[in-house]
């Protein structure tokens, strides 16, 4: 009688416990949830890579150098524009752009910025997230695609289509190395050949 009530005491608990302790542990799901939080939290990082952008006829290939911290960014493009550079910087309320002859333009935000001073839209504020392979926000996904290892393989947000094609190991994370970005506008290719931690 005792071993039967303690049956029955178990399923009992068994069937009342939270459904991410019933998930086996390489649950796709399960495992996103887990990693979304953690690169979410990733707010102090360097990444040096490459880029390509295309829009219409006209394109260009840079180099790319990228330091978040604590919300303050600075993103550095080398290469294009009269084989010169811009560099772009900011926080939450202010953006400034720095030209390839010294000049320096500001606006409150970084997507007004490269509009008004080179002709593009660039999703900036959105790509502080997709380079770490989380959503821009929850609001506005449209699809979300997930591999067994619980990374975003495909993710339609905002209008742009953006497939994470190549993940590299990063201080016990895994974080996007190639990302295929685009609208139909303009589509941008980053390759990433270093993530490190902010010095």
């Amino acid at each position: 009688m005792r071993s039967t009530f303690i049956l029955v005491l178990l399923l009992s608990l068994t069937a009342c416990a939270p459904l991410w302790q019933q998930r086996p542990a390489s649950d796709p799901e399960l495992l996103w949830q887990l990693r979304h939080q953690a690169l979410v939290d990733l707010d102090q990082w360097q990444l040096q890579g490459r880029t390509a952008i295309t829009q219409g006829k006209e394109g260009w290939n840079a180099g790319l150098r990228w330091q978040e911290n604590h919300g303050a960014y600075q993103i550095k493009i080398e290469g294009p524009f009269s084989q010169g550079g811009i560099t772009l910087e900011g926080n939450a309320s202010k953006a400034i752009l720095t030209m390839v002859d010294g000049q320096t333009i500001s606006a409150a935000d970084p997507e007004i910025l490269i509009q008004k001073a080179l002709g593009i839209q660039l999703p900036v504020s959105a790509l502080r997230d997709w380079v770490r392979g989380i959503p821009y926000s929850p609001i506005n996904i449209d699809k979300l695609d997930l591999d067994d290892k619980g990374q975003i393989t495909h993710l339609i947000q905002q209008g742009w289509d953006i497939s994470f094609l190549k993940y590299m190991p990063f201080d016990g994370y895994s974080v996007p190395s190639k990302i295929f970005i685009k609208n139909q506008d303009l589509s941008l290719r980053l390759i990433v050949t270093r993530w490190r931690h902010l010095e």
